[in-house]
């Protein structure tokens, strides 16, 4: 379909292991947003593809609003970009981030930290 954003994020573009999160989170650098922390550490080799990883705590709330915050931010990154390339980014949700309603909530905290990092 042209025209269409692609429907998910794909598996080579996800942190999924453990050492992967606290690789990122020990060595990245720190970009803060209102409702979101982006924990950032660029990778070897400059064509690589960049993951994401998301982490909402329960602090945040109970699990229907942490799996609703993560809808929301997975649904900005696809219509405005994925990682970017050669980057390995944590994106940790701040309590503020439960009171959010629409994924463009999200979007001058996303869009400052892709343009920090492109």
């Amino acid at each position: 379909m042209p025209g269409r954003a692609p429907l998910g994020i794909a598996k080579a573009a996800r942190l999924k292991r453990r050492p992967d999160f606290v690789g990122v989170q020990s060595t990245g650098q720190k970009l803060h947003g209102r409702h979101v922390l982006a924990l950032a550490r660029r990778r070897v080799g400059v064509d690589t593809l960049g993951r994401l990883g998301l982490t909402v705590t329960k602090k945040v709330g109970n699990a229907v609003v942490r799996n609703r915050i993560k809808r929301m931010l997975r649904e900005w990154l696809r219509l405005h970009g994925w990682v970017p390339t050669g980057w390995d980014v944590v994106l940790v949700a701040k309590d503020s981030a439960a009171r959010q309603g629409h994924p463009d909530d999200f979007a001058p905290d996303l869009s400052r930290i892709l343009r920090q990092l492109a």
